[in-house]
Order: C-alpha cells, then sequence, then structure tokens
C-alpha cells in the first residue's frame, strides 16, 4: 500500500477529538487545508459529509487519492506511519 498525502482535515473546534489530531499535525509540522465542520447544527450529519465520512464522526482526514479517513487515533497513526520523525507513538 503507497500511503498517500493528507488534504485536508475536517475537524470541529468544539470536539475533543478534532483537537487531538490538530495537535498531531502541528507537532509533526504538518499544514493541510482545515474544514470547519459545525457539528452544534448538525453539519456532521449532513448526506454531503456522510457520503464522504459513512458516518457522523469528526474529524476526518481526506487524502491526496480521494479516500478519507475517520477515527482519531487511525489518522493519527496514518500520519505517524507516513511522516515519522518526530516520533509521537514511539520508535
Amino acid at each position: 500500500m503507497t500511503l498517500q498525502t493528507p488534504v485536508r482535515i475536517y475537524e470541529s473546534r468544539r470536539a475533543p477529538n478534532p483537537r487531538r489530531v490538530g495537535v498531531f499535525l502541528a507537532e509533526k509540522g504538518v499544514e493541510v487545508e482545515r474544514v470547519e465542520v459545525d457539528i452544534m447544527s448538525g453539519a456532521h450529519k449532513t448526506p454531503e459529509y456522510l457520503a464522504r465520512a459513512g458516518s457522523h464522526h469528526v474529524p476526518l482526514l481526506e487524502l491526496s487519492d480521494g479516500t478519507f479517513l475517520t477515527e482519531s487515533i487511525a489518522i493519527c497513526r496514518y500520519l505517524e506511519a507516513l511522516y515519522p520523525e518526530p516520533h509521537l507513538m514511539g520508535a
């Protein structure tokens, strides 16, 4: 499997898991487009969002090949594999 570069992150400032991924991106020094998802208005439950994510989970990482990753730990593990330095999940 070839790892794809991240293009954008769908996140919400009101939820802890997107903040966790945001901190991980910052510590890795990775810059991606950030798209704010208004979870208070239910934007994460719209047909458009669900078509991307397959669920209502936030954050959602979009990759350069058009695939999407959800779940903050899965996103962080993917980023760790793609950008191994600095080690944030152990060597």
